[in-house]
């Protein structure tokens, strides 16, 4: 599937938009449809007064997020750079992903306003950079046997190797005792199997210590449930 959707990546032309924060795919869900509604809808209001809304300390919660996707959809460049202000500002208050994802919009409805270019919108659950993608990728031991401090090494050398080769940028790697993880950023026309099969390949030349079957996605980092469910994989 990811194959096909680089390969109809390809095909557009357009000004490419990177959803960088990491909000889950349900919450950017539920901020479109909200949105769309705002937009379809719109109350008698001007975009100062939203503007006053959002920066309130007495609005509630459903009144910022009636703010932000007001502010997402007007077009208006003091709406942009108030949703910029209020993103920047936000790690400690209510609404991050909501935060996140108007801004998008923002950055998106103004640049149709003042270009006749395609936007193209890609979001996953990780988010990612620029023009790069944030990837999750999960690794068992073959057999489920302990890693040694040599093989250890290996992983923290020839994994990240792989990736920076490819133009990407490893953000966190993570090996414990029968697994390991790895979070980085990729361009999007990067052949991801290859890339971190090659890698596995490269350090089972030292051993076969890494299982060939490994979990790639884009849409969460696991849980540990989630990590114990593949380990029940065997």
């Amino acid at each position: 599937m990811f194959n096909e959707f680089q390969q109809s990546m390809q095909g557009i032309k357009g000004t490419l938009h990177v959803l960088e924060a990491s909000v889950p795919v349900e919450k950017q869900m539920e901020y479109f449809k909200y949105s769309e509604k705002v937009r379809v809808h719109n109350r008698k209001t001007t975009v100062e007064e939203q503007i006053d809304a959002l920066n309130s300390e007495q609005s509630s919660i459903e009144e910022m997020k009636y703010a932000m996707a007001f502010l997402a959809v007007s077009g208006d460049v003091k709406a942009y750079r108030a949703l910029e202000n209020y993103r920047k500002n936000s790690k400690n208050r209510p609404l991050n992903d909501w935060a996140a994802m108007s801004f998008l919009q923002a950055q998106i409805t103004l640049h149709s306003e003042l270009s006749d270019e395609k936007q193209v919108f890609i979001s996953t659950g990780l988010g990612g950079e620029g023009s790069k993608l944030r990837f999750y990728a999960f690794f068992k031991s073959e057999g489920l046997r302990p890693f040694s401090d040599y093989q250890r090494n290996l992983i923290e050398k020839e994994i990240p190797y792989h990736i920076r080769r490819n133009h990407g940028e490893v953000e966190s790697m993570q090996i414990e005792e029968i697994y390991f993880t790895i979070v980085f950023l990729i361009e999007l026309q990067v052949d991801l199997k290859t890339m971190l099969m090659n890698a596995v390949l490269e350090c089972n030349e030292y051993g076969n210590f890494i299982q060939t079957g490994f979990v790639v996605t884009n849409v969460k980092k696991f849980t540990s449930e989630d990590i114990e469910r593949e380990l029940r994989k065997g």
